[in-house]
């Protein structure tokens, strides 16, 4: 049976996973290309799976928070992506 408790405890592993990858991407031996805006987005799931949890703990200004915080990083990861596809087209 699916509760709101199984899927807090979800939210909460994927939300482990997710910042384990946001930490190997950080910490690559080797950098790659797209190593920045991977991080952004890795950082960006972060908040959003937050975001859920705490909507499941009937928090909803602190998620709407993280939303924002989300917003915020994947605009930047937008600005990059353009930024690279002017620097293409010229």
């Amino acid at each position: 049976m699916n509760t709101s408790a199984r899927a807090g405890e979800l939210l909460q592993q994927a939300l482990t996973s997710t910042r384990e990858a946001e930490r190997v991407v950080n910490d690559l031996i080797v950098a790659h290309d797209y190593q920045d805006v991977a991080l952004l987005v890795t950082q960006a799931a972060s908040a959003l799976l937050e975001s859920a949890a705490l909507l499941m703990q009937s928090q909803g200004e602190a998620a709407f928070d993280e939303i924002e915080k989300a917003e915020d990083l994947l605009d930047t990861v937008y600005r990059i992506i353009d930024s690279e596809i002017d620097d293409d087209d010229e």
